[in-house]
């Protein structure tokens, strides 16, 4: 019987260490889910095929599309483009994420139902991240880069990391 064995029990006790790598990749997993359904209902409020909302989907949409790329790092072609980027390396911190996902979430409000569905679900992730940081800095940090700004201690610095 394998279950028995010490040694099978004892390998996934490693893994389970890293709790915080767990809860960095639940919540670039969620992002990601998040975004892609932000991008399908850009693109169905676009076929709508009037101006505006052709418009608005196709300009929420490919800010999704930068958001996902930047959530999950990946396609590292892209990553890097957007890194080396006067604006695009504040994506990286937490007040260039929560910017870019309350600009989706606006938009998306004005996308029938399932927009202001998945507006609160964006806003509601964003909010899970705060509080993250709050009671999980390691991970948070783990999540997003630091901004000059941020790291001078204006901003967001958590309760306590302040020094006062």
């Amino acid at each position: 019987n394998t279950h028995s064995c010490p040694s099978n029990r004892n390998w996934f006790i490693p893994y389970s260490m890293s709790s915080k790598h767990r809860l960095t990749r639940s919540f670039r997993t969620l992002s990601a889910l998040l975004y892609t359904a932000n991008i399908a209902v850009a693109f169905f409020f676009a076929s709508k095929l009037t101006y505006l909302e052709i418009l608005v989907g196709c300009l929420t949409a490919i800010v999704c599309v930068i958001m996902l790329c930047v959530a999950v790092e990946a396609p590292t072609l892209i990553v890097m483009r957007i890194e080396n980027s006067k604006f695009g390396e504040s994506l990286f911190t937490f007040r260039g994420r929560y910017t870019a996902d309350l600009l989706i979430a606006l938009f998306l409000f004005a996308m029938g139902p399932f927009g202001v569905i998945t507006a609160v679900l964006t806003l509601t992730l964003i909010l899970g991240i705060r509080f993250l940081g709050v009671k999980q800095p390691d991970a948070f940090n783990e999540i997003f880069r630091q901004s000059e700004v941020e790291s001078q201690g204006d901003g967001y610095a958590l309760e306590g990391d302040t020094g006062n």
